[in-house]
């Protein structure tokens, strides 16, 4: 059975939980983008603030280091005016480091001598600032850089600007800003920590608000199919009772047939057989002679009748001898086909309600397959599978049991609804219906019953 409250409360929760890594993820992305955008134009602002003052010197130093390349010697000095401004602008707790690149993308000056002589002409943020645009990003503690391509020690905004004598000179070169923003990315997490407690919190309400309507719904669907099945129930036996009265209404018809009107036209038979043998009919001797084949085909008639209604053997022997006995009376009239019979069980292991279902089934397939069969062959299988009584009824030629089945979708409704009395049958009673039509020719019809 579908467990719907396990698969939506398991469905549930990770969506619950997606959701809140979603919100939280994009909420990142924005903080992120401005903490960039603040740290922009912040050292935009702090930069061109300084170069204002040390613009002429700064811009004396970059003529000075244009020529120097790659694995040249070491740059000049920094004129007094630039150093005096840089170790002012430094004294701001909020700058962290200072660069001063020239054309080439060398490094002529760096607050962190280390990094003087060394090669930026790759560096996406310096290839941005030397075509006039001013490049930023957010650097996060131990992660790695991927301007300068390695890993800060602390949260840095780092932000390129071209460095030129007026908006329409050549760019000399590119200013290379990091301020620290350890306080906004601290600001930051603990914003994402708030959204995503809260996020978390306001999911989890939903989770158990629908979680109790699922729950609320499943056992109304619970009860709805505790009614069903009850319906269902209530129907296999009105079917079950329907079968069993329709088979006590035709024993009775048999009987009385039987019993009743065949003996009476027996009894009548006799009489005239008799006074047409002691002469006790005069001239109308020849009309009683002409009376008694009559009176014998209507005995025969009346026996068939009963016979068809409910055959006496079924309950006089049982199934088995009565299935033998049917047997034989179709080979007579069929002697085109045979029947090969596989029975290994004894009576006393059919259920006696049962006993007139098998028989009904068998003639009823026997009297179909003697229109559609192809083969000369029928074979009546019955036996015990642990404890499911299994009946088998095939015409399948041998060549035919490897060929391939057809659906039931294709197969000609005719040919179904010859065998529908079966599934019927079998299905009133409380078995399991089963047919496989094959390409080659030939159906096999399976039925099996619970004892």
């Amino acid at each position: 059975m579908f467990k719907l409250l396990r698969y939506y409360s398991i469905a549930s929760f990770i969506a619950v939980l997606a959701t809140a890594v979603l919100l939280t993820w994009f909420y990142r992305q924005v903080s992120v983008q401005g903490i960039v955008d603040l740290a922009e134009r912040s050292n935009q602002h702090l930069a061109r603030a300084a170069m204002n003052q040390m613009k002429p010197s700064l811009l004396e130093f970059l003529d000075a280091t244009e020529n120097i390349h790659p694995g040249s010697a070491i740059s000049p000095a920094l004129p007094p005016d630039l150093a005096v401004a840089i170790r002012a602008l430094m004294q701001d707790r909020i700058i962290a480091r200072i660069k001063i690149l020239n054309r080439q993308g060398v490094v002529v000056f760096s607050t962190w001598p280390s990094q003087i002589g060394s090669d930026q002409s790759r560096n996406r943020g310096f290839i941005a600032a030397i075509n006039g645009d001013v490049a930023s990003d957010l650097v996060y503690r131990d992660s790695f850089n991927r301007f300068d391509r390695a890993t800060e020690e602390d949260n840095l905004a780092q932000t390129y600007i071209p460095v030129m004598d007026s908006h329409a000179a050549p760019i000399q070169g590119v200013f290379e800003i990091y301020t620290d923003v350890n306080h906004l990315v601290q600001m930051t997490e603990r914003t994402e920590f708030i959204i995503m407690a809260g996020a978390i919190l306001v999911l989890s309400a939903l989770y158990a608000a629908l979680i109790f309507i699922v729950r609320r719904a499943g056992k109304i669907i619970d009860l709805q199919q505790h009614t069903i099945r009850e319906r269902t129930e209530t129907l296999e036996v009105l079917s079950a009772q329907m079968l069993r009265s329709e088979e006590s209404h035709k024993k009775k018809i048999a009987f009385d047939l039987h019993e009743g009107l065949a003996q009476t036209l027996a009894a009548l038979k006799l009489q005239v057989e008799n006074g047409r043998l002691t002469q006790q009919c005069d001239a109308a001797t020849g009309s009683c002679a002409s009376i008694v084949p009559i009176l014998q085909e209507a005995i025969q008639e009346v026996r068939a009748i009963a016979i068809d209604l409910r055959p006496p053997s079924l309950d006089d022997l049982g199934l088995l001898p009565t299935i033998s006995w049917l047997c034989r009376e179709w080979e007579q009239e069929h002697p085109r086909i045979r029947i090969e019979r596989q029975i290994s069980l004894q009576e006393q292991d059919i259920p006696p309600p049962l006993k007139i279902i098998l028989y009904r089934i068998i003639v009823s397939v026997l009297n179909d397959m003697a229109q559609h069969a192809n083969t000369g062959r029928i074979n009546i299988a019955l036996w015990l599978d642990d404890d499911d009584l299994i009946l088998l009824i095939d015409d399948t030629a041998t060549e035919a049991l490897e060929a391939t089945a057809i659906p039931m979708s294709n197969i000609d409704p005719q040919l179904r609804a010859g065998f529908a009395r079966m599934e019927e049958l079998a299905t009133l009673s409380g078995g399991v219906f089963n047919a496989a039509y094959h390409s080659a020719g030939g159906a096999t019809l399976r039925a099996s019953w619970s004892r």
